[in-house]
């Protein structure tokens, strides 16, 4: 059903500027990749170029290994479906809609009904079909979309930003959905998202990109908690990003001393000039008025609450420690009544959560 990708060498122009250099990327057969970058990455671009919808000047593109001539692509093109960020349905029904690929390819009518039929009932929409998406909301009208795709049972699915408009329960739900469907059915994917938070939903791998290059690919763990670089680290979400200098501590963590002075260790043979990156979900948080470290053997940093601020269904707690430090808190830390603007806390987590990037 599935089929795998590789492109070798991909350069991209446009108003005389190279916007996209990817020298190589191999994506398995069933695999879904997720492509994160800041505005202007070249992630988009990467995704058309992979999609047969625009031809770079140079480079290669297999599906299956076999290379893609752009003269006679045709036949792969009808085994994509490509999702954009707009759902871009016409003006008629749901069902005509999901039905509209499957009619231009001549499919017989009883087939595109069962069809059709088939993929408004997984993405729970059937009862929809006659009606026209204008009257659609937007977590409708992108089931629409998604249906369309699906229901043309494409080898490989594309999708630019797909939820990138939708409110956060809708999209909560549609990942959740869409996760079960790709597994279910094994078709590769590829998706380009600017929210971080979506690739532990979907990808199995992950390519961050800068300045039209992949600067990193992983498991969406790696990327998330090992980042190649400063600024992959800050547009993962990491809010603790310390400069330092990383010394041997005998077969233990190195021992790294951070700019102002303060001293953390870190479960890495790094060595050298270094920033230390902390996410904030491996900081735990207690009252530090209550008894001392507890025999913890990981690093513990005194200090005192500057701000609390709700961020979804958690608190981001701003920690003054003779450096700034970023953690979360849930509802039931909360409650109990310590983190307050002031008052002293001591932060603590272990020196494997700490990663060193190279400066």
């Amino acid at each position: 059903m599935s089929l795998d990708i590789r492109a070798v060498g991909l350069r991209v122009r446009k108003g005389g500027r190279e916007i996209l250099a990817v020298d190589n990327l191999e994506i398995g057969r069933g695999e879904v990749w997720g492509l994160i970058g800041p505005n202007g990455a070249g992630k988009s671009t990467l995704l058309h170029t992979l999609a047969l919808l625009e031809e770079p000047y140079a480079g290669r593109i297999y599906f299956d290994g076999q290379e893609i001539d752009y003269r006679r692509a045709l036949p792969w093109r009808r085994q994509i479906a490509v999702v954009f960020q707009e759902s871009l349905l016409l003006d008629t029904t749901v069902f005509n809609n999901v039905a509209t690929g499957l009619r231009f390819r001549g499919w017989p009518r009883e087939e595109i009904k069962e069809r059709v039929e088939k993929w408004l009932q997984v993405f729970r929409i059937d009862h929809l079909a006659g009606r026209p998406v204008r009257r659609l909301s937007g977590g409708e009208a992108k089931r629409v979309s998604l249906a369309r795709a699906l229901a043309l049972e494409p080898r490989v699915l594309f999708l630019d930003e797909p939820f990138a408009s939708l409110d956060a329960p809708t999209r909560g739900a549609l990942l959740e959905e869409l996760h079960d469907i790709l597994k279910q059915t094994g078709i590769t994917a590829v998706f380009v998202t600017h929210d971080f938070t979506e690739l532990p939903f979907l990808a199995d791998r992950v390519a961050a990109l800068q300045g039209g290059r992949i600067i990193q690919t992983g498991s969406p763990q790696t990327i998330l908690w090992q980042p190649a670089n400063v600024e992959l680290a800050a547009f993962v979400g990491i809010p603790n990003l310390w400069p330092g200098f990383a010394a041997p501590n005998g077969s233990g963590p190195v021992q790294v001393k951070l700019q102002g002075g303060t001293i953390i260790r870190a479960g890495t043979r790094r060595v050298g000039r270094v920033v230390a990156c902390l996410r904030p979900e491996d900081i735990s948080i207690r009252d530090g008025t209550v008894g001392g470290e507890g025999g913890y053997r990981g690093n513990c940093l005194h200090g005192r609450v500057r701000h609390v601020i709700p961020q979804g269904g958690q608190y981001r707690v701003e920690i003054d420690c003779g450096l700034s430090l970023v953690a979360l808190a849930g509802a039931a830390q909360l409650r109990r009544g310590f983190l307050q603007p002031g008052r002293e806390v001591l932060a603590t987590f272990p020196p494997e959560s700490v990663h060193l990037i190279p400066s």
